[in-house]
């Protein structure tokens, strides 16, 4: 989803992305401890009918599946209650988009770390040059 150009489309995006943190911080909390779940951004369509949550995960890799479904399961629940918060007729439909831009940055920064610091080359007195 394209960011909004409407500035109410930004602003409530901003007050989803606030409401929505505290909600999967609790759920986290309570049902997987150790996990970090972050939600980086909120893009609410211009008509303000959809609102993309891009969530990312930071837990054990087998844990992650199931944070996903949880998350999923507790999609109406987590829309009523931004509705008590967000001033708005109707809330957006939300859809949760999975975000591994930490996880990507993590991995080139180990890319660029082995540039750095390669492994000593091989030695010249076994591959037999004269």
């Amino acid at each position: 989803m394209k960011h909004p150009k409407s500035k109410r489309a930004h602003r409530i995006g901003g007050e989803l992305q606030k409401v929505l943190a505290e909600q999967l911080r609790r759920l986290a909390g309570e049902r997987f401890p150790g996990a970090l779940i972050t939600v980086s951004e909120v893009r609410v369509s211009d008509d303000l009918k959809v609102a993309a949550v891009y969530v990312s995960l930071h837990a054990e890799p087998q844990v992650t599946g199931e944070i996903q479904k949880a998350i999923l399961r507790a999609a109406s629940r987590l829309k009523r209650t931004a509705a008590e918060t967000v001033r708005m007729k109707q809330l957006p439909e939300l859809r949760f988009v999975w975000d591994d831009t930490m996880e990507r940055a993590d991995r080139i920064e180990q890319l660029l770390e082995q540039i750095r610091n390669p492994q000593s080359p091989p030695s010249e007195e076994s591959g037999g040059l004269s």
